[in-house]
């Protein structure tokens, strides 16, 4: 090899060493910090405090270096920074069933009656399911769609789980629902439509940055990696890190002819593996679109390195009013639940 090249070469293995030794001595300074704001009682989330840094830098160096690559490196550190305070709180039973990896959530898409949801949350928690989901609030593309039993479905619901020692995961679709029925609901759900509503992600931050609520965020259907990461950020910078972030597919030019509904992000796991300690959560429902390919693609997740599943889970999915096509069996879940027996 050329000695010159070598001897760069030995130059910017010395400036990589000073980088990382530079970036664990900035995070020791930035636990300091956040330890002392827990320690009075101030949002370990500054987003004014971050943009100044990274405007004054863009500002400062703009002429050296790309102002864009400045933005994404720094996004990059101050998300590091804080990485600790990236975790499911263990202070109640729920964050328990949460850091028990994986777990699953399961139920129905949308709340029907008390029958319905009652013989299916018997036989998710004979199986040993803690969580259960309904929709009591639908978003349908058609406004002539079942769009749930609202208010009274939540209810019904959270009788329910109360019953089966269960915790409820629904969705809320705008902040009436929000701080009205906020009881009801145990981990809230955020669906596709709403990751790119920001106000509404920071009101959601804002009713849970107290008592750290879980928030199960969605990713929309033709959102990039980047701007799931920031729809949660809004979350977070509210102060509550408790956001599980759920792939549940997105769209691609294969539905032009394809069976599944969409195209399963599988990879992203990995992907997202790297850049967050957020917990990830992967939907084969709604990835796939169809029951057949639900057990095996749930397993792929989980061999990938999901965190957990929420999978929707029917008595009689040919009866179903939303979504029985991808609707599973209770006994159908047993397969996944064999599963995770067996290798976690």
């Amino acid at each position: 090899m050329n000695e010159e090249i070598r001897k760069l070469r030995a130059e910017i293995d010395n400036i990589d060493k000073n980088i990382i030794d530079l970036l664990i001595f900035r995070k020791e300074l930035s636990d300091k910090i956040i330890s002392e704001k827990k320690c009075n009682n101030i949002s370990v989330y500054d987003r004014q405090r971050e943009l100044e840094i990274v405007e004054k830098l863009k500002g400062e160096f703009s002429q050296n270096i790309n102002p864009q690559l400045i933005e994404g490196v720094f996004r990059e550190i101050l998300f590091y920074s804080k990485a600790d305070n990236y975790r499911i709180n263990t202070n109640n039973k729920l964050f328990e069933v949460l850091n028990s990896e994986p777990f699953i959530i399961a139920g129905p898409c949308t709340i029907e009656s008390e029958e319905q949801l009652c013989n299916i949350a018997n036989h998710l928690s004979k199986s040993g399911i803690k969580l259960l989901r309904g929709g009591a609030f639908k978003p349908r593309t058609s406004p002539f769609s079942f769009q749930g039993m609202e208010d009274e479905g939540l209810a019904l619901m959270k009788k329910i789980a109360d019953k089966y020692s269960m915790y409820t995961v629904s969705e809320f679709t705008d902040s009436r629902q929000l701080n009205e029925l906020y009881d009801l609901v145990d981990v809230i759900q955020i669906g596709s439509r709403n990751m790119f509503s920001y106000g509404f992600l920071k009101q959601i931050g804002q009713r849970t940055a107290q008592d750290k609520k879980p928030v199960l965020l969605k990713r929309g259907f033709q959102s990039t990696v980047n701007e799931f990461l920031l729809s949660a950020q809004y979350i977070i910078n509210e102060g509550n890190p408790n956001v599980i972030l759920c792939l549940r597919g997105i769209r691609t030019f294969e539905q032009i002819d394809s069976d599944l509904r969409n195209t399963p992000d599988l990879a992203t796991i990995l992907e997202l593996k790297e850049k967050t300690n957020l917990k990830i959560v992967f939907d084969p429902s709604h990835a796939c679109g169809r029951s057949k390919y639900v057990v095996k693609t749930s397993i792929a997740a989980l061999e990938l390195g999901a965190d957990g599943l929420i999978i929707e889970t029917h008595n009689k999915p040919e009866e179903a009013l939303s979504d029985g096509k991808q609707s599973i069996k209770p006994i159908e879940l047993e397969r996944i639940i064999d599963y995770i027996n067996k290798y976690f």
